[in-house]
């Protein structure tokens, strides 16, 4: 398939982002005749980290090749769907806890990028959160390190900081996390993971780094998964009031996925061993009642706002009980990255994608 067909088969908007992300990064050269193994490849931000490789590999003649690590065979593709006729890449099925990696070629690079990350899973399927995490991550690192892989990047979180005493930290910060809450499974076992990346780049000298991402969207977000980000974009959709389950007076900060892909590409590129760093946008915080009047006024004509009370939440989820969020990102600037794309664009560029 030439690269105009899949042009005409992607969606517009992520496309436009691929080409941004293309642009931008400086050191494609890195990943000329790379194996690259990617865990969760079909995934929300993996997803535009696998596709921005291949447009890159067509573009600068790379002769890299992507594998994807897929959960099962019922799995949702649709995010790779107009790519998954390209020699580059490849799909094998199974959970990353289990998956005989030994049987798979030499990777040069491994991404762990698979993850539960929503809160209703915590209440549904706290094991399936915490196995990933800690199990695959060991099992990645052990074959890894057999490979001899130049390079080894962890999808953690933000929310390994727990209840910090400032709102705004560094990475070397830390707060409280509650072992006996069940929404800690996803905290918890993204910490110990990052603990054993950094014991198997001690131990035997595996090259990991650590991304620790914060609240990130865009195009093709599921729109029931329950982040309350993605439940404003489906009541703006559906043309519905935009409801708040809270006061919504909680700030955060919204990472744009092609912000977020061409930072991991920075961190697999330029990132030091045994470190981590934060991905976020200081520039893009918000409250989350300030928000939902942002994506309700991204609409002609403007959406009301409702503002309930906790009696609205879903069943089953779990909500945070960190009021602010605002990390440092100048470990990751200090790389190359900056995030670019502002609220209202990525909002709005989110929106259009839907109808694209």
């Amino acid at each position: 398939m030439s690269i105009e067909d899949i042009r005409s088969s992607e969606n517009q908007i992520v496309w436009s982002d691929l080409e941004n992300v293309i642009e931008r990064f400086p050191a494609w050269d890195f990943f000329g005749g790379q194996t690259i193994l990617i865990t969760g490849g079909n995934g929300l931000l993996p997803s535009y980290l696998v596709r921005s490789l291949l447009l890159a590999n067509r573009l600068h003649q790379l002769d890299l090749m992507v594998t994807c690590i897929i959960r099962s065979r019922q799995s949702d593709l649709a995010r790779l769907e107009p790519w998954l006729s390209d020699q580059a890449l490849e799909l094998v099925y199974g959970e990353v806890e289990s998956y005989p990696l030994d049987q798979l070629s030499q990777q040069s690079i491994v991404i762990h990028a698979a993850s539960g990350a929503t809160p209703a899973v915590y209440q549904s399927n706290p094991v399936g959160i915490i196995l990933p995490n800690t199990l695959g991550t060991a099992r990645l690192c052990e074959q890894a390190s057999i490979w001899k892989s130049k390079r080894f990047l962890f999808f953690s979180t933000g929310e390994v900081y727990g209840i910090n005493s400032s709102p705004h930290f560094l990475e070397t910060d830390y707060g409280l996390v509650d072992p006996c809450s069940l929404r800690s499974c996803y905290a918890e076992s993204k910490r110990c993971g990052e603990t054993i990346c950094v014991a198997y780049s001690h131990q035997y000298e595996l090259h990991t780094v650590i991304a620790r991402i914060f609240h990130t969207y865009g195009p093709q977000m599921k729109l029931n998964d329950g982040r309350v980000f993605a439940d404003f974009v489906r009541d703006s959709l559906e043309g519905k009031r935009i409801k708040l389950a809270s006061s919504g007076k909680a700030l955060r900060c919204f990472c744009y996925l092609s912000d977020a892909t061409s930072a991991f590409l920075h961190l697999i590129t330029f990132g030091e061993s045994e470190q981590a760093y934060n991905l976020s946008n200081p520039n893009a915080e918000i409250s989350i009642r300030d928000l939902a009047g942002l994506v309700a006024g991204l609409t002609d004509p403007p959406l009301e706002v409702y503002v309930g009370t906790n009696q609205d939440l879903k069943p089953g989820y779990l909500p945070s009980q960190v009021p602010r969020s605002l990390p440092s990102i100048a470990k990751a600037q200090a790389l190359g990255w900056q995030p670019v794309v502002g609220l209202r664009d990525g909002f709005k560029r989110t929106l259009s994608s839907y109808h694209n």
